[in-house]
């Protein structure tokens, strides 16, 4: 039975676990746990009916929207912004949006119906990718662990969550009070169009998720000492999240889109500072390095990312914010499947990982 004593476990058997965070407890606890308050207050503004809850469910959808575009531009600041950076990829990051530009605008032009699948399907692998990328991330500075795992984890706990909202009769109304667009109502309706089948893919997902708990279980047990406590509150922490999409819906999603963003902006700032804040290294001399070095400089880059999303959101509408929305979550998913290798020195030095290859994805 583990007892605490000053922040650490101890098992029977007198392994003493410590936590090992990415960054420093507060920041691990709250990129974390940030969900959680967004899911109560959301879940508490749509407790009601008729009318105002609709309204209310449209304005939760919006703002989630919302804060996920704007969190997009950030990766563009670190691909053009550092000259280091730029360099690693320099064909793929010059010609990218030429590419996804072209493809944007006709997409959007035409109103291609087969945009919808194929952005709903890679921003769902996006955002998954993301929290397993920050559970290698935990095992490489903990020194054990399998990428397998890792990627099971996150992506069969969405699937047992999104088969069982399928299977939930209420769905589809949902999806008509929420107000969204066309193009993301047709995104969601392919959620709704499996329910025939959704019971019995639950169950597999259901039976899948039980064995890669038990493989988790098994891999910690065997770590011994290594093993991580703070990587288990962040895969608890997804798990529960995950979980809130199955209770509610709506407030689930809001928390989701909203959480993954947040944990974003953190990693893209914390990784900001520690790689420019010393003044020394590679990429210090570039735009970003000089502005990255200081609080008050990442601050003003945040912002000034932030404002201009703001501006684009408020004043661009229509075909053209199609266009430009496509091409940004494009880039976006791009950029970021081959800025953020931790196999890459550079990378594995941000995270302070110091054995790259326990950690590779």
């Amino acid at each position: 039975m583990p007892v605490e004593t000053a922040g650490e476990s101890v098992s029977a058997r007198g392994i003493r676990r410590r936590p090992v965070w990415i960054y420093e407890a507060p920041w691990d606890l709250f990129v974390a746990l940030c969900w959680v308050p967004i899911f109560f207050v959301w879940h508490l503004l749509l407790a009601g009916s008729g009318p105002p809850s609709d309204h209310l469910l449209q304005e939760g959808v919006t703002v989630a929207l919302l804060v996920s575009f704007l969190h997009q531009p950030l990766t563009f600041g670190l691909v053009y912004g550092d000259a280091n950076q730029f360099a690693l990829h320099r064909r793929l990051f010059a010609w990218a949006p030429v590419v996804a530009v072209s493809v944007a605008i006709v997409a959007a032009l035409e109103n291609l119906a087969i945009v919808i699948p194929i952005a709903a399907a890679w921003n769902l692998q996006h955002t998954l990718q993301q929290r397993y990328g920050l559970q290698r991330i935990y095992a490489g500075k903990s020194g054990y662990g399998s990428p397998r795992l890792d990627r099971a984890f996150s992506y069969v706990v969405m699937a047992a969550a999104l088969f069982a909202v399928a299977a939930m009769p209420g769905t589809a109304r949902l999806v008509q009070r929420s107000g969204l667009d066309p193009m993301n109502a047709r995104a969601v309706q392919l959620l709704v169009d499996v329910r025939p089948e959704a019971l019995w893919l639950l169950a597999l997902a259901l039976a899948a998720l039980v064995a890669v708990i038990g493989a988790l279980i098994r891999q910690e047990v065997a770590a011994g000492a290594k093993a991580n406590p703070a990587k288990w509150i962040y895969q608890i922490s997804s798990l529960a999240l995950v979980a809130s999409i199955v209770v509610d819906p709506a407030a689930g999603f809001i928390a989701y889109v909203s959480a993954h963003s947040i944990e974003y902006a953190v990693v893209v700032y914390r990784t900001a500072e520690r790689r420019y804040s010393a003044g020394q290294g590679p990429g210090v001399t570039s735009f970003l390095g000089r502005v990255g070095r200081t609080a008050a400089g990442r601050v003003a880059f945040f912002s000034a990312v932030v404002a201009l999303a703001l501006a684009v959101h408020s004043l661009v509408h229509g075909v053209v914010f199609n266009a430009v929305l496509y091409s940004v979550g494009a880039l976006h998913f791009t950029f970021d499947s081959v800025i953020w290798k931790l196999r890459r020195p550079a990378v594995s030095r941000d995270f302070a990982i110091r054995a790259p290859s326990a950690a590779r994805a």
